[in-house]
């Protein structure tokens, strides 16, 4: 009989395992430097203010610099744009993607509402960015009377023209900040949107332009990719040694909406436990 952690780990049937696998290594990656970036930003400085252990002392230090250093800015694009088009290429194998784009737009309200009471706003992060992009296919969809091959080349065109207008416009904005709107009324467009001076702050931002255009450029390719809707790579999913990062990638909408809460509460309980003792300070 197999236990609770071989079956969550058993391949689900008729599933792509390369998507799973590469959305559960973005998932992992988007934990691991939100991890290191609460410890440099957050609980690290009450660490070293208190002199805590050696040993979390290097953590901090660590983590500053991990956070400061452009690997992590180029990784982040890297995992943001396989997320996008692995949610774009996603949306031709889900049954009901007007159900998905509401599930994932009340969780972008929960998560706003919830980091505005804590005084870490989220306007327009990701959840909130692949929610309108969900609904947009689903409104190219109808649009093309719910042919496959139709909604691809819509999605594929208005993709590409949203990254192209994206670069016109952050070029632009580069050489006048006043040159598309003087203040920040339509941030969840695009960051050349924000007018100046910017007074805009989210903890979390990826506006419309560019990061709905290449969810878009992911549901075009699709069925390109997948036009019998199994894995290009069967001979290479054997033995399923991907399972792990599989099931990471199933349950990744949970992720999202969770693993902010999960790594304060860890991280406040090493202050608790070994800085701080009795006092769950993060400043």
């Amino acid at each position: 009989m197999r236990t609770k952690q071989e079956r969550a780990l058993k391949p689900v049937k008729n599933r792509i395992w390369e998507l799973d696998f590469l959305r559960g290594v973005c998932v992992l990656l988007m934990i691991f430097d939100h991890f290191m970036f609460d410890i440099a930003e957050i609980f690290g400085k009450a660490w070293a203010a208190e002199k805590g252990t050696e040993f979390f002392i290097g953590l901090y230090e660590r983590a500053l610099v991990y956070s400061e250093s452009p690997l992590r800015l180029v990784t982040q694009d890297i995992v943001v744009w396989v997320f996008a088009l692995l949610c774009g290429i996603s949306c031709s194998f889900s049954r009901n993607n007007l159900k998905r784009g509401i599930e994932v737009a009340v969780f972008a309200l929960i998560i706003t509402i919830v980091t505005t009471a804590l005084d870490m706003q989220i306007k327009f992060g990701i959840l909130h960015m692949f929610a309108v992009a969900i609904l947009i296919w689903v409104a190219i969809n109808a649009l093309a009377r719910k042919d496959a091959w139709r909604t691809a080349v819509i999605c594929l065109a208005v993709g590409i023209m949203i990254v192209i207008i994206n670069e016109f416009c952050t070029a632009r904005y580069a050489i006048d900040e006043h040159a598309f709107a003087d203040d920040n009324t339509w941030f969840w467009v695009g960051d050349w949107m924000l007018g100046a001076p910017r007074s805009f702050a989210s903890a979390d931002y990826y506006p419309v332009f560019p990061s709905v255009g290449y969810m878009l450029i992911g549901a075009g390719i699709a069925p390109l990719l997948y036009p019998k809707k199994r894995s290009l790579l069967p001979w290479l999913g054997e033995y399923n040694w991907h399972a792990p990062f599989d099931f990471w990638g199933r349950i990744a909408i949970w992720v999202y909406v969770l693993h902010q809460v999960v790594i304060a509460v860890i991280l406040a309980a090493v202050s608790w436990l070994f800085i701080t003792p009795g006092n769950f300070v993060i400043i």
